[in-house]
């Protein structure tokens, strides 16, 4: 069966015609499977599933991601020390695990009387693809919207193998080859500024989490295609190179992420369900009212394999 696909943008598509709230035939699996290779971004209107069924669609592209369980009573959630304290644009988040199903997980910044929340972060505004400071970054990000704020609070997407191919040789062969580190903590990241107590926790989580080695431009495991992988976010600089010339290099290439050629910006819809390939992206969300409610669920599609770096044929 061939599936409707409507382009939107760099890198991103509108799939019309499917319910994902069913299960998925085979014919239908692999024509998504298909359009997934193409564009790094799908998009699917007026979903209405719930969180069983939500999870149910993102495990046929994978075993998902295991939020834990909730805290004990009184307990208080990890903040994960992203505070800073310079200009923000998003209220913080609260991480709620769906207690129709624990694969799901409740993002918004409505404060809940039912539960409590199992993590406090701030809102993703800086270009980043999750869990880079994992062995196994993960594979997928699935989002359904259950509630959008009146204005804003749009989620942009940079198609990294798009970026990489707009470089120039000499440029791509500088790159193969080497690594760029990961930590998932801002209190090693000289981009972000921090109040004291962030940073005390800054420094808590980064002892938790150590830096992670990633290749710069890795090899799609499925096509073979390189994409470029690093962040704003997460990459602290690369592996081997002179802090001087490793800093030049990647505010060069964390300029060109705002280059309209490799951005969609979504504007989400009631019902939307958005999803994307967490590791041939980055994604950002832009600005919404502190005093409004932003609410997704969000399913994620687990790493099965570390990145392997990109080999240039002769």
């Amino acid at each position: 069966m061939n599936l409707a696909i409507n382009r939107l943008g760099p890198g991103a598509a509108e799939v019309l015609g499917l319910d994902c709230s069913r299960p998925l035939a085979d014919d239908l699996f692999a024509a998504v499977r298909q359009a997934f290779r193409s564009c790094p971004v799908l998009v699917f209107r007026d979903q209405t599933l719930s969180a069983a069924k939500l999870a149910a669609f993102g495990r046929r592209f994978g075993p998902l991601e295991d939020y834990g369980a909730p805290l004990p009573a009184g307990a208080k959630p990890q903040t994960a020390a992203l505070r800073q304290i310079d200009t923000r644009e998003t209220p913080d988040q609260r991480l709620y695990l769906s207690p129709d199903d624990p694969a799901v997980l409740v993002m918004t910044n409505e404060i809940r009387a039912d539960s409590d929340p199992i993590a406090v972060i701030d809102n993703a505004e800086t270009w980043h693809s999750d869990g880079s400071h994992k062995i196994e970054p993960y594979k997928a990000v699935i989002l359904h919207a259950m509630r959008n704020p009146a204005s804003g609070g749009d989620t942009e997407f940079c198609d990294m193998n798009a970026l990489y191919e707009a470089l120039s040789p000499e440029a791509k062969r500088g790159l193969l080859g080497r690594y760029g580190i990961h930590q998932w903590s801002k209190s090693r990241n000289p981009r972000f500024v921090l109040d004291s107590s962030a940073w005390e926790e800054g420094e808590r989580i980064a002892a938790a989490f150590p830096e992670r080695p990633q290749p710069l431009v890795f090899a799609d495991p499925e096509t073979g295609r390189p994409h470029l992988y690093l962040s704003p976010r997460f990459t602290i600089r690369i592996e081997g190179l002179p802090s001087d010339s490793s800093r030049a290099i990647l505010e060069y290439l964390f300029a060109l992420m705002e280059d309209p050629r490799f951005v969609y910006r979504h504007s989400w819809r009631e019902r939307d369900l958005v999803m994307w390939d967490n590791r041939r992206t980055n994604h950002r969300v832009r600005g919404y009212a502190a005093d409004d409610i932003r609410c997704r669920h969000r399913v994620t599609v687990s790493g099965s394999e570390p990145l392997v770096t990109f080999r240039a044929s002769a």
